[in-house]
């Protein structure tokens, strides 16, 4: 099926077909249209014809991980809507403040929204850390630094992240046995964020809030628990989700008049064409044999299996600075060549995917929060940067050591 290409302009045909996916996301084209045009420029190198469009389009149409991981996406955003109108997240927050320090609130409040990851979503915390923030005179790069680091602490061990569930999707892998492996990075990371952030501030004493707000705090946490602890215990990430919103919506009394403007402000059209180009990219590449091409050569060429999982997609990542596309293309890219995976191996692409993003000048929550405290942004770097590597190291440590022995 493949055309006989020789390796040189094999090779060169995926740089041009990755690079065209990598350029139009930096250039803000939607996610969703740029796996497309990557996969019909890399199917038509390796020789796809009409039929072979046609069956990889009604492919992707029909097989079930196409509906489930569209439902799960568009659900996530609505969840996360619903629990901002019935101001439960409010709860949350007001509870935690009452009941933890100052300082801590300062971390609180970004991690609380970081629960439902959303683009730009860095810009909803800030002015909430600000106000705590002149209190205890913490300078604008340390403000920061505070709602970038965690903000993003969930990415490691959250089942609601939506990258996180289409890789394991498209490799097959429980999503709780890839939060197991990512536990000790997850540690590291909050351990570093809170001593060398929090810690060193300097505290002091508040009047408490209401009698009530333990009360509150679980009042707006119910449907949050019951979406995880629900699909832990083996309810369909689907309806762990529905049972969430509805949860959402019965505590916060959100009107029924208001559930639709909630269904459609959290909405995000985006995420769903990103999920249906993540899933066609895919199927071009299994459809040609790409992934066979590309393992079968570079493993000849003495480039090692590992670096699958961290090298090319901290490339993709710190280069497109957004997790699902790099994670999905590199996921995509060994889905068909290797028979089968270990959480270890698709845990450590996915938090090499993060990280590199993370880190990334062009990541959006970095640029908006710089852009909100006036920060100088290598003094951000400075500290984030060689932070952010030391949590890889652990994380790259953990895998190899699981993937060579276990």
């Amino acid at each position: 099926m493949t055309r006989d290409l020789n390796t040189l302009l094999g090779f060169l045909a995926l740089a041009i077909s990755y690079g065209l996916v990598i350029v139009l996301v930096v250039k803000h084209v939607n996610y969703g249209l740029a796996l497309f045009l990557g996969a019909m420029v890399l199917g038509i190198f390796f020789g796809i014809d009409l039929n072979g469009i046609l069956s990889t389009l009604t492919m992707t149409a029909s097989e079930q991980i196409t509906y489930e991981l569209v439902l799960a996406v568009s659900l996530i955003p609505i969840f996360a809507q619903a629990m901002i109108e019935s101001k439960l997240i409010d709860e949350i927050v007001n509870g935690l403040k009452a009941m933890l320090s100052q300082r801590a609130v300062l971390a609180i409040i970004p991690s609380v929204f970081g629960l439902f990851p959303m683009m730009g979503g860095a810009l909803i915390s800030a002015p909430l850390i600000n106000g705590e923030a002149e209190k205890l005179k913490v300078d604008s790069e340390k403000r920061s630094l505070i709602n970038l680091w965690f903000r993003h602490m969930w990415f490691f061990v959250s089942p609601l992240v939506t990258t996180l569930i289409v890789v394991c999707r498209i490799t097959n892998m429980n999503v709780y046995d890839v939060i197991v492996v990512d536990i000790p990075a997850f540690i590291v990371y909050v351990v570093f964020g809170y001593f060398l952030l929090i810690k060193p501030i300097k505290s002091y004493d508040v009047k408490k809030g209401e009698d009530n707000f333990f009360y509150k705090f679980l009042k707006g946490v119910v449907p949050v628990a019951l979406t995880i602890v629900s699909n832990i215990l083996g309810l369909h990430l689907i309806l762990s989700l529905l049972l969430g919103i509805f949860s959402a919506i019965l505590l916060g009394k959100i009107k029924l008049t208001n559930i639709m403007t909630v269904i459609r402000k959290g909405f995000r059209w985006p995420l769903v064409t990103s999920v249906l180009g993540a899933l066609y990219f895919r199927n071009v590449i299994r459809y040609m044999h790409v992934d066979s091409f590309i393992v079968e050569n570079a493993i000849s060429f003495g480039f090692p299996t590992i670096a699958f999982f961290s090298l090319i997609p901290l490339v993709f990542g710190f280069i497109t600075a957004e997790p699902q596309t790099s994670a999905i293309m590199s996921a995509s890219l060994v889905s068909g060549a290797f028979e089968k995976f270990i959480p270890a191996q698709v845990a450590l692409l996915y938090v090499s995917s993060f990280l590199a993003y993370f880190t990334s000048p062009l990541h959006l929550c970095l640029i908006l929060t710089v852009g909100f405290f006036k920060s100088k942004i290598r003094e951000v770097f400075k500290w984030l940067v060689p932070s952010s590597a030391l949590v890889y190291c652990v994380q790259f440590a953990v895998c190899y050591l699981l993937i060579e022995y276990f």
